[in-house]
Parts: structure tokens; sequence; C-alpha cells
């Protein structure tokens, strides 16, 4: 049998290999296997039994891909696919999943009796929608085998039996946007594929056409630059992951999608609604055109009453307008999009522990945030809405004040000294690197720095002596001082700690503190995941957390968002909240609770999260604004850890006791004022 597992296999073990010089399969031995977290990853190293003149005068180790191997003495033309080395104990599943009586269209059992109930039910959806000649989006969690659902429906539909003799058929055709597919549909069958990407893929589309393939995997890039050829292709279907990326209506991405000609589109993502509703019809209406009116219908029929229903204040009216308008957007998608979550999974899931940790600024970083504030180009920012001057009766960013003294335009400067502000948030040592810093930023940087670190001789020359030190030194990062906290404690647990950030200079800063320090990050295993700094996007942070929250997990999970307080992280990290909870209320088929008077988008609705004044703010007096906004919803859990991180702490609480210490004593510092409890994600769950 053909091994698709790193796990079927030990080194010594005798095996047919693919040849280098010529493919053909030929007698060799296993002298070592390597792995990743990812099974297409998996390495066999192996030496061929040669004899004669072709024979070597000393053995050579060649690297063969673990799919590739096989088992001496099975016959390669009647192989199964896929057979992997655990058993299915219920002998009724060894039967085809009969998906259509009339055609015989049936997942063969070859691949049936490794599903899951829900993964069968994803196949009937997709399936079904495809004889109706209508399109569909597969919305289902990460790690509920999206692909696998897929690789079931062509298998249907193309007639697979999970023998080599599958090989022979050739029609109809399908093109799937996700080239990383190919070492999926080797296992899971005999299909014939190929990837068209890179040089070679004017020749891969010529094969194409002459109906030699059944399966183009390639890439949004690729088939944008070369629509053309591929609209010269009668594709029976599109299968596209990640359709969340077809969100803008205006973008290229989007364009080449709607031009490309096929019958059926079906998409796969479990984020088909990142920032906005108007994402979702943008997608859905690349599915089936049309099935949600145009977009100005869409906004003004179901968009903006599901919103305004979102507003904690919102009145019964506003309320029962916004569940009504949910109601018929749900009654219009529910044939069209199908949506599971990892509840499904429970049973094989880990508990997961997801806390957002408060971290208050250091007095240093308190200094730089509001000297970044307090600039000239903030100003102008801050005011820009603002009547102008000369009494025109126009706004100043559109009347006198469209650019700063510079002739730098007011729009262009918001962006810049967002992004300013989100270094400083993390690290204030970040603006003293060019790393990730852009053109337009550095004039700005260089000046913010010249006004602030005048002040500071020993913190700039440490920057440039040994930069990951000042990267590491807690005086000039809050996060840092209670990472470090984190990181002594997890790891003398012999936890395993996965760090996640955007910036690469943190992650070199922190890696050389590490090693340096005699600690270091395990990633393999991982049940601690840190996320350093939070994204605008929530997919990014659950994509994360998924690298070590996910089936095969024996450890439960601990994750820590670290936010530095009353700064735009925050506002950030509310405002993944917002549109998680928007997702939940349409495609989720749960009534959420309304925690914002923010709706995105409305000038006379900016609440707590949207508008310029928002985000350029620092707010270092009271209790943090999610505390604020969970309290007046009554729903803060109580808590016992703390992340007070003022410079001058006093000694630091001991870390090393033994089992029983946690890690609320960790970061609790009953010495010092200004200590915030930090707050369970899971606080703002619906209902």
């Amino acid at each position: 049998m053909a091994s698709s597992s790193a796990a079927t296999w030990c080194e010594g073990d005798t095996c047919l290999a693919p040849h280098p010089r010529d493919g053909s399969l030929r007698e060799s031995t296993i002298k070592r296997l390597t792995s990743t977290s990812h099974e297409n990853d998996a390495t066999a190293w192996v030496v061929f039994t040669e004899s004669g003149k072709d024979a070597p005068e000393k053995e050579e180790e060649k690297a063969v891909p673990v799919s590739k191997l096989t088992r001496p003495g099975v016959n390669h033309f009647t192989q199964e696919k896929p057979l992997f080395p655990s058993s299915v104990t219920d002998t009724r599943l060894c039967v085809p999943l009969e998906l259509r009586d009339v055609d015989g269209d049936r997942v063969p059992y070859t691949i049936n009796r490794y599903l899951r109930d829900y993964q069968r039910e994803g196949i009937r959806f997709i399936y079904n929608n495809y004889i109706c000649s209508r399109g569909c989006i597969l919305g289902d969690d990460m790690g509920l085998g999206k692909t696998v659902q897929v690789i079931g429906f062509l298998a249907a539909v193309l007639h697979k039996t999970g023998t080599w003799e599958d090989i022979k058929n050739n029609r109809p055709q399908f093109l799937i946007s996700f080239s990383s597919s190919k070492y999926e549909l080797e296992t899971w069958g005999h299909f014939q594929c190929v990837v068209v990407h890179g040089l070679r893929k004017e020749e891969e589309l010529a094969r194409i056409q002459k109906g030699r393939i059944e399966i183009a995997l390639t890439t949004y890039e690729t088939l944008r630059l070369c629509l053309d050829q591929f609209n010269n292709i009668d594709w029976s279907a599109v299968v596209v992951d990640e359709a969340h990326k077809i969100k803008n209506p205006n973008s290229q991405i989007t364009r080449a999608m709607k031009d490309l000609k096929c019958k059926i589109r079906v998409g796969l993502t479990g984020t088909v609604l990142q920032n906005n509703l108007e994402e979702l019809w943008c997608v859905m209406d690349w599915v089936v055109p049309g099935c949600l009116g145009s977009l100005g219908h869409f906004k003004n029929k179901y968009s903006d009453p599901i919103e305004q229903g979102q507003r904690h204040s919102a009145t019964k009216r506003t309320l029962a307008t916004g569940r009504k308008a949910v109601r018929a957007l749900v009654k219009i998608i529910s044939h069209l999009f199908l949506r599971r979550t990892k509840a499904l999974i429970r049973e094989q899931l880990p508990k997961k522990d997801d806390r957002v940790v408060y971290c208050s600024l250091t007095d240093f970083q308190q200094t730089v945030y509001r000297t970044v504030l307090d600039t000239d180009d903030v100003t102008l920012i801050l005011r820009s809405s603002e009547k102008c001057d000369c009494q025109s009766g126009r706004s100043r960013i559109s009347c006198c004040y469209k650019t700063n003294t510079e002739g730098v335009k007011i729009k262009g400067l918001y962006f810049s000294y967002l992004a300013i502000l989100r270094k400083v948030a993390n690290h204030a040592a970040l603006l003293q690197s060019a790393a990730g810093v852009s053109k337009k930023q550095e004039k700005y940087v260089g000046a913010i720095c010249a006004n602030v670190f005048q002040k500071f001789p020993d913190f700039v020359q440490k920057c440039k002596d040994k930069a990951f030190e000042a990267l590491s030194d807690p005086m000039y990062s809050g996060k840092m001082k209670v990472l470090q906290k984190l990181l002594k404690y997890y790891l003398q647990r012999r936890d395993k700690v996965l760090l996640f950030s955007l910036s690469t200079k943190v992650r070199a800063g922190l890696c050389g503190h590490l090693v340096a320090g005699g600690l270091g990050l395990n990633f393999v295993g991982a049940n601690v995941v840190v996320l350093f700094d939070p994204t605008w996007n929530p997919a990014n942070d659950l994509q994360a957390i998924d690298r070590a929250y996910r089936i095969g997990q024996c450890r439960d999970v601990t994750v820590l968002r670290l936010i530095s307080l009353g700064t735009v992280e925050e506002v950030i990290y509310l405002r993944q909240v917002y549109k998680q909870q928007l997702q939940c209320s349409v495609v989720g088929r749960e009534s959420s609770r309304r925690y914002f008077e923010a709706v995105q988008g409305h000038g006379a609705h900016k609440g707590e999260l949207f508008g310029i004044k928002n985000l350029f703010r620092l707010q270092t007096e009271g209790t943090c604004l999610t505390r604020r906004i969970l309290e007046r919803e009554g729903r803060v859990e109580a808590g016992v850890m703390t992340s007070s991180t003022h410079s001058g702490e006093g000694k630091e609480e001991e870390t090393t006791k033994e089992d029983g210490v946690s890690s609320s004593a960790v970061l609790r510092d009953p010495k010092h004022e200004g200590t915030h409890l930090p707050i369970a994600h899971s606080a703002f769950s619906p209902g």
C-alpha cells in the first residue's frame, strides 16, 4: 500500500521510492525520517539498493517525500487511496456514499470510510448546489477539513473508485485556486492534476486545453495575470480557497474572479465577513451573481438595519427592524452558505483559556506616546473635520488645511502616525529602527526621535550598540515586563510557548534575549500562545491560536493577548470583537449581545470605536475601556491576574515556587496602584 504519513514508516524499513535519475520505483532502505507540523513536509532519506556498474562506491542518502513511498509487493495499479494506518472499526462505513440515485454519483468507499458525519453533510451540500448549477460557500472553521470535503465532492463527480484506474478519467475539468492542495489530492485519490504556476504555466494550460487534465491548481495572482488563457478552457467548476479575499468589489482579484468563465463557483472560507457586511455581499455576489441585489440595495435592506440594531442603546423598533433584516438575509443565503464551528469536534480538543492581559505603558513609553499625540501633524488630523477658521462653513481638511506646513496632505498623515503609535505601544525602541518604516514615515519618525530621545541619551546609545538588549529591556516596554515574567513562569513549568508578533524587530529582539538568558521557545507541540500585538483582522489572531489549539494537542491551551492599556491597541482589539459579533449575528445563527454604541461607517454613531479621536488619544486614568463596556453590560468575569508595569517597580514576585503558583500570581503586584485585571476573551460570548 502507499503510505501518506511519516507515522507509517520507521528507520530501516524497505520501500519502493522514485529514483532521482529516471523517476522509476526502485527498492531502497529508509535511513532517517524528518517531519514538521505539516504532514506534506515529511521527508524520508533513503539509500537505493543497487548493484553492478550503476552501484555507487559509497552509499548516498537521497531525500524523497514520504507521500511518494510505496511498500514492496503491492500492485501499484490496484492500490487504493487513501489508505491510512488507523483501522476503520465501523464496517458499515466501508461503502460508497451515495449522493444521487439516478446518475450514480457517489463518494468512493476508500474516502467515505475516513469521513466524519459533518464532512459527509458538507459534501452533499456542495454536490446538491453543483447539480442545480448553483454556486455555494463552505464556511467551516479552520481544522474541520474543508479541503477533504472538496476532494470527496470531486471524487464523486469524477466517478472515482479509489484505485489507479481512476487516472484514466479526464472530464469534467475543475479549477482550484490553492496550489498547496496537490498533496491532499495525491493522498486521497488518483487524480490527474497539475499546478499552473511559475515558468511552466503556459505548457500546463496547453495540456488542460487538450483534455488531459482533470484538476488544475493555481493561485489568485496567476489567475489574474493569465485570465485570457484560463477563459479558453471550459471549466465545470471553480473552487476558491480563502474566498474572503474576494471582499472588495473594486480590487483586481475580485474583478478577475468575476470575469473568469465557469459553470459553478464554490468558495471556502471560515471568515466570510472580516470587517463589514459589504464583504459578505461581495463574496456572495461572486458565488451567485445578483443573489443579494445591488450593493446599494443590500445596504438599505440588510446592512444598515442590522448594524443599527447592534447598537447598545438601540430602541425596540430599531432592534426589531434589525432582527427582521437578519432573518430575511439568513433565509436567502441558507441554501448557499454552510458553516460549522469547532463545537462539532469539542470532545477531541483540549480546554482553552483565552485571556486579554492589559499592560500599562511604562513612564518612558507614556512620554514618547504623548509626544507623538502633541505633534502639530496629529493636531491637524484631530481637527480636520472641524469648521474652517475662514468662516467658509466647510471642514478644515477640505478648505484651508488640506496639507501640513511641508505640503503633505492631511489624509496621507493619518496612517503614518497610526503606525507610529502602534510601534510605541509595542516598544519605544521600534522607532529607533528603520525596519518596517516607510519613506513617508521616516521623516515623521526622525522628528519625533529628535524631540523625545534627546532627553534619553543612554537609550539612544543602547539602541545603536545592542538593539536586542534595548528591545528586551522592560524599562522601555510595559509588555516586555509582563512577557518576561510569563516566559519565566511557563518555561520553568516546561510548557511550550508560541509567541506571535507583527514586528520582525520585536521577534528578533526576543529571540536574542531568550538565547542570551539561557531560555528558548519550542514551537513543536506548544500549549501556550502569546499574541504580543493585536491585528485589525480577528482571523489573523485566530489562525495563530489554531497553531496550538487543534486536534492532536494533548495539553490544555492557554492564550494570552497582550494589549497596551489605553492606547490604539485597545481600540484595535475591541474592533475585533465588534467584527466577530457582527459575523456571529448573521452567519453564526446566534443572537449577539449588543456591547457597543458604535456603528462602522456611520458618522453619527462613531461611539467608542470609530473615528479619528478614538484612535489618537491616550487614556491613563481609571479602568480600561474594555472593562467599562463589559461592566455596562454586566458581564465582567471575576479574575485575579494583574499586569502593573509602571517603571520603578519594587521586588518582582517569586515565581520559582513549587507547583501551585499560578500565572495569576506571576502578574500580580499589590505594591503598586494601577494594576489591571485581565478579561476573559469569552466574556464577549453571544447570547
